[in-house]
């Protein structure tokens, strides 16, 4: 150093400090090139072609840096539905008729199109409109949406489309985002029908021309409209349409949208996602850190725990990094950090609320900016916030993020496990033991180690689903349909409702024994389900107090089954770009069951949901609590904890309402006088309205795959990142 200083040449650092980027190959951006070829008056795109009412009202597309119109789209109203609906249902039994081989090289085609100039065209759209920077929609976000347009294959065993499906998105949202959506929806044999908002129209538009393209996709096959925000309400005039999925509404805009049960229909899809949360010990590379940390800002904020004995130094490091992320034009490939999407207004309020409450805020300088900066939000650093902030209470939109000190691993775990809305985790630390273990212990469906926004091998987007589940989604199977079997009524015997403050006090207790129940190790849950094998009362073709021929026998079957299942879980390695990522599967927490037929309560239905380590609350019908009692109580002799299984006897009718009132993580609702509306059931993660013909009568077995089926309900996904190896 000393010698290039004797020369005259200034130290490397400072070389590396003051470079500045050199110009990028440009011209027109193909994204306003291509609103440029459509004079930007854009129309619907219904059955392979433009559609466009004439007398329409013109609604305007925004684009995100200064809210200027880059082009407009006729105002869809319930006629455009019902063109739309009926081009998608005139496509449905060809497109189902090709079978999965044959649809796969149709999307194959697509994708093949996408990744050529055309996908140029689509990024841009993406980046100009919702406010994501080219650097993110040409590189991860294309690739990975790339790879979910292919190798898709419906699950075995006589899975039929469920017909026309409607996408209906509250704003821009990213291509993967849509794509895990898409992708598997077409794949089964679907149509689909997307509706979006004038400020996400157009890429989709694009997508939709682009289907088109190479005969990548027949006509009537994807088709979109474009309208204002109360347009998805028409579709519920067209029971064509089966099943309708939500990308970027809010729990609250959603509940005043859905309609139908989940027994009854539409099939309803909500929006999954969420914040990340980063947990950093002290054996971790913190400059690794900082920097994978700092680069998550162009998709949002995140929540940042970190070991008390690095917090500061961590501190340091986020500022210098803040204060170095380019901010500016989205379409620009340098760009790191682009303006707020749409709709979204900037979070002052809640970072003026963290400064009252005594936190410290760093706020990076924002340079000149398109619009006078209007749009965007300083890259914000909040430190020095109590646990109960609101700021770690609610996402924050824009670029912020929340450091929060914590004492070590196990704290880091508790915090990251009660932090709402948290879909995602990080972890760093060099200390291969602590790591692992810290890892396991995490809620979230998808934990990355020592990296941050790799694609995950199943998908991509929260970790909530894998492509099995993302591919049943929208599919039907066979035993959908109930055989036509003479069953048993249950006893008409008149017992009152538990109310909601016994259903309150049931899931506390189911709360509170899941953590322990469902991390038993396979065997040990075993043993248990064995043990009560053994222990229930009665034998083959003795009915008692509700039950009906061999229902004892019946249950012993699938109490050993589970039993044998338990002890085989596992879970796979898959090689993957950049590292290797873990798959295994984990129970949902807190099972409601509310049972709604005429007849006795199917106790082959909780085996499977405690073998895989839920805990259970059940409403069960007049005259089917003795024998659920009776299952309960071998169970506990066994060494089941006392609240993983709980069974109040009441009448069926608005039970499943009042347990989704509770919130529990996965509710199923066993016939129509237990299901609800599913305006009451948005909150719950996952809801399944159980068919009848899954159960088949007493002592009969389960139709073929059905009980692969359970067990992806009784579970959710994980998916562990561990990095390294060539990218």
């Amino acid at each position: 150093m000393a010698a290039l200083a004797a020369l005259g040449v200034s130290p490397v650092p400072e070389i590396f400090s003051t470079m500045e980027e050199g110009p990028t190959s440009g011209g027109t951006n193909p994204g306003e090139a291509w609103l440029e070829s459509h004079g930007r008056s854009l129309g619907h795109f219904v059955a392979g072609r433009w559609l466009r009412p004439e007398g329409r009202e013109s609604l305007e597309c925004p684009e995100a840096t200064t809210g200027r119109a880059v082009a407009a789209v006729p105002a869809g109203d319930s006629s455009d539905v019902a063109v739309a609906v009926a081009a998608a249902a005139a496509a449905a039994e060809a497109w189902a008729g090709l079978g999965g081989p044959r649809r796969g090289q149709h999307l194959a085609r697509l994708a093949a199109t996408l990744g050529g100039d055309r996908g140029v065209t689509l990024g841009a759209l993406l980046a100009l409109g919702g406010g994501r920077p080219l650097c993110r929609t040409l590189g991860a976000d294309l690739d990975l949406g790339l790879r979910l347009l292919q190798g898709l294959e419906p699950p075995e065993g006589g899975w039929e489309p469920l017909g026309v499906v409607a996408v209906v998105l509250g704003g821009p949202c990213s291509l993967p985002a849509l794509l895990w959506k898409l992708g598997p929806l077409l794949a089964m044999g679907n149509t689909a029908l997307l509706v979006a908002p004038p400020a996400a129209a157009p890429p989709l538009l694009l997508l939709a021309e682009l289907s088109g393209e190479g005969a990548a996709l027949p006509p009537g096959v994807l088709n979109v409209l474009a309208g204002p925000p109360g347009l998805a309400r028409a579709l519920r005039a067209h029971p064509e349409v089966t099943a309708v999925t939500f990308l970027g509404a809010a729990q609250e805009e959603l509940r005043a949208q859905v309609w139908g049960s989940p027994c009854r229909g539409p099939r309803l899809g909500g929006p999954q996602g969420g914040r990340v949360v980063v947990i950093v010990l002290d054996s971790a590379d913190l400059d690794s850190a900082a920097a994978a940390t700092a680069a998550m800002l162009a998709c949002g904020g995140c929540v940042l725990l970190a070991q008390d004995s690095v917090a500061a130094a961590l501190e340091r490091r986020l500022r210098a990094r803040l204060g170095g992320l380019r901010l500016g034009d989205p379409t620009d490939p340098r760009t790191e950090v682009g303006p707020l999407p749409p709709g979204t207004l900037p979070p002052e309020e809640l970072v003026q609320e963290a400064r009252e409450e005594g936190a410290q805020v760093f706020q990076a300088p924002l340079p000149a900016l398109p619009g006078e900066g209007r749009r965007f939000y300083p890259p914000t650093l909040i430190s020095g916030v109590a646990p109960t902030s609101r700021c770690l209470r609610e996402l924050a939109p824009g670029p912020v993020l929340v450091l929060l000190p914590v004492r070590g691993p196990s704290e880091a775990v508790a915090v990251a496990s009660a932090l709402p809305h948290a879909a995602a985790a990080a972890l760093w630390a060099q200390d291969v033991t602590v790591a692992l273990d810290t890892a396991d212990r995490l809620p979230q469906g998808l934990v990355w180690l020592n990296a941050l926004e790799l694609p995950e091998p199943s998908g991509g987007c929260a970790g909530e689903t894998d492509l099995d589940e993302a591919l049943r989604e929208f599919g039907c199977p066979p035993w959908e349909q109930p055989p036509k079997v003479e069953e048993p009524l249950s006893p008409q015997v008149t017992v009152d409702d538990p109310g909601d403050a016994e259903l309150a006090q049931a899931v506390a207790a189911a709360r509170g024994a899941a953590p322990g129940w469902g991390r038993l190790p396979g065997a040990s849950r075993a043993r248990v389900l064995r043990g009560a094998a053994a222990a229930l009362p009665g034998g083959p073709g003795t009915p008692e107090d509700g039950d009906s021929g061999d229902t004892a026998g019946s249950l012993r079957a699938a109490l050993l089954r589970w039993a044998a299942r338990a002890e085989r879980a596992g879970g796979a390695v898959q090689e993957v770009p950049g590292g290797r990522a873990l798959l295994t599967r984990r129970p949902l927490g807190v099972l409601g069951v509310a049972w709604g037929w005429p007849r006795p309560l199917a106790l082959e239905l909780l085996p499977p949901a405690l073998a895989l380590g839920n805990s259970v609350v059940v409403v069960a019908p007049p005259g089917g609590a003795g024998a659920a009692q009776r299952l309960r109580k071998a169970l506990v002799a066994a060494g089941l904890p006392g609240g993983a299984l709980t069974v109040l006897p009441g009448t069926s009718r608005g039970c499943g309402s009042r347990l989704a009132r509770q919130r529990p993580d996965g509710l199923w609702l066993c016939g129509g006088d237990a299901d609800c509306h599913w305006a009451s059931a948005v909150s719950v993660p996952r809801v399944w309205g159980v068919p009848a013909g899954l159960l088949g009568s007493a002592g009969q077995d389960l139709p073929p795959g059905a009980e692969r089926e359970l067990e992806l309900r009784c579970s959710r996904p994980r998916c562990l990142w561990l990095p390294g190896g060539a990218p």
